[in-house]
């Protein structure tokens, strides 16, 4: 019974990689996981998020901006992108809340996720939504807040506010009560750690 339960959770899976990433990687991930009769679907999950990280894969609802040149290519380290975003980040320290503003170059102001969108983008070559709400619904990969590492793309209140994870429960964002890019704090107590629904990873 426990064997049927998880081949047929790798055959969900499965169809779900196809869809993402083509038959091609989908075939070698079936081939590999064809023999675990105990293997579980979380590590099931965590094989193909290695697969796709191994094979350069964008993450859902991001595209290459080819015009500029980023900070981090998309073949740089993990550690090399967040250090990349960091710096774009901090780039904007203190930038004022403009609601809706739209414009690239950052030099008048943002609101939430024009921030975010603006960072991804001149660190690492991302185009991707504007909007909150559409970063929180079709943006990223999804991970379980406990596995929330440096440069992920932190969603509250199902996205009426994003920001990035600077580590140490701190978030670097647009807004946020404080008028201004900063740093907010997300320890468990605090208000924002109580209101993140979602984590993406986007690297």
């Amino acid at each position: 019974m426990v064997k049927r339960t998880v081949m047929a959770s790798i055959l969900a899976l499965s169809t779900t990689v196809t869809m993402l990433v083509g038959p091609a990687l989908a075939d070698t991930y079936a081939n590999q996981s064809a023999s675990a009769n105990t293997v579980t679907f979380a590590e099931a999950a965590t094989s193909v998020k290695a697969s796709l990280a191994e094979t350069g894969q964008l993450p859902p609802g991001v595209t290459m901006d080819k015009l500029i040149k980023p900070l981090a290519p998309l073949n740089a380290s993990d550690q090399e992108k967040f250090n990349a975003i960091m710096t774009i980040a901090k780039s904007k320290l203190g930038t004022p809340y403009v609601w809706g503003h739209n414009e690239d170059k950052g030099t008048k102001g943002f609101d939430c996720s024009n921030f975010t969108s603006y960072v991804y983008h001149h660190a690492l070559g991302y185009k991707m939504s504007t909007a909150s709400r559409t970063q929180n619904r079709s943006v990223g990969w999804t991970v379980p807040k406990s596995q929330m590492r440096p440069g992920d793309l932190v969603i509250f209140n199902n996205g009426s506010h994003v920001s990035i994870y600077a580590g140490n429960n701190q978030v670097i964002q647009e807004g946020g009560g404080l008028g201004k890019v900063g740093y907010l704090s997300i320890a468990p107590k605090t208000y924002w750690g109580k209101h993140i629904t979602a984590v993406k990873r986007m690297y």
